[in-house]
């Protein structure tokens, strides 16, 4: 049955001794495990946060992003696109994850105004060609995420999603959905998760402002039926719920959060676990 996560984002952008000291916190409410911002994959102590989660029953996931000066959509910064990811499944393997997902196409914001063009998707398809040979020497899962138009040009939608990771042909590869995503691009979220189909490695749950699961107008019983209809639901993969800490200035200025999303990080989290739970039980 898959299991219920929630990404570290919702208090801080980090993966350091404050955010260690939340693990039991977390476990205690019910979630069976963590995503990690591996944001800037040098600065963690893996062995450190190894022992955390071991200690506080939890299992993880881990999420990143691209920084500027290496996308993989330019042949000049595909190289170093291609080695930041390299190092982000290092760190992810070396913390206990199996699976490492975020928009790692492109760095999120950079937008050039114009469609993406033939050259960078031939680019793209390299250098992700490649990457799936370093997650799967790692032994991971790398798992692309769609984003909206608002935060990049690049891959915006499950068919575009679906046709890249038929080019790239990698069995490491998959696609990383999240719903906040798709109901800003698709017409029909549930039709767009099962056109996805077993190409799904990942799953978001974010409500439409990024607030408490449940508060808002995604068609969470659609996204669950749709979860159910191509088999996730059955497998031990993630639904991770996801929201930032817009108190983080990085964190603020990627996702576009000026203001307070939700009341604190720990009601958000036990509220949106209980609703996706209640949820699930009705499948």
């Amino acid at each position: 049955m898959a299991r219920l996560g929630i990404n570290l984002m919702a208090w801080s952008g980090r993966v350091g001794p404050n955010e260690l000291k939340l693990l039991p916190g977390i476990a205690g409410l019910g979630y069976e495990g963590v995503e990690l911002p591996v944001l800037a994959p040098e600065t963690i102590d893996a062995p450190r946060v190894r022992a955390a989660l071991a200690e506080s029953g939890l299992a993880c996931t881990a999420s990143g992003a691209l920084p500027r000066g290496a996308s993989l959509l330019d042949p000049a910064e595909r190289d170093a696109g291609v080695a930041f990811i390299d190092r982000s499944l290092a760190m992810a393997a070396s913390c206990g994850a199996t699976l490492l997902c975020g928009p790692f196409c492109a760095p999120v914001g950079a937008m050039p105004g114009r469609p993406p063009t033939s050259a960078e998707w031939d680019s793209c398809v390299i250098g992700l060609r490649e990457a799936g040979v370093r997650a799967a020497d790692r032994g991971l899962v790398l798992a692309i995420e769609i984003l909206n138009r608002f935060e990049t040009h690049f891959l915006n939608t499950v068919d575009d999603a679906l046709r890249l990771v038929a080019e790239v042909d990698h069995p490491a590869l998959g696609l990383h959905l999240d719903t906040f995503h798709l109901n800003i691009e698709e017409k029909d979220l549930a039709a767009a998760i099962r056109r996805a189909g077993r190409h799904l490695a990942h799953f978001h749950v974010s409500e439409n402002d990024r607030g408490t699961i449940g508060s808002g107008h995604v068609d969470w019983v659609g996204v669950r039926d749709a979860l159910a209809d191509v088999g996730y639901l059955a497998t031990d993969r993630w639904i991770t719920a996801e929201t930032f800490a817009g108190s983080v200035p990085e964190i603020a200025a990627a996702t576009a959060i000026w203001r307070p999303i939700v009341s604190d990080p720990w009601s958000y989290a036990r509220e949106s676990l209980t609703f996706t739970r209640r949820l699930l039980e009705h499948h």
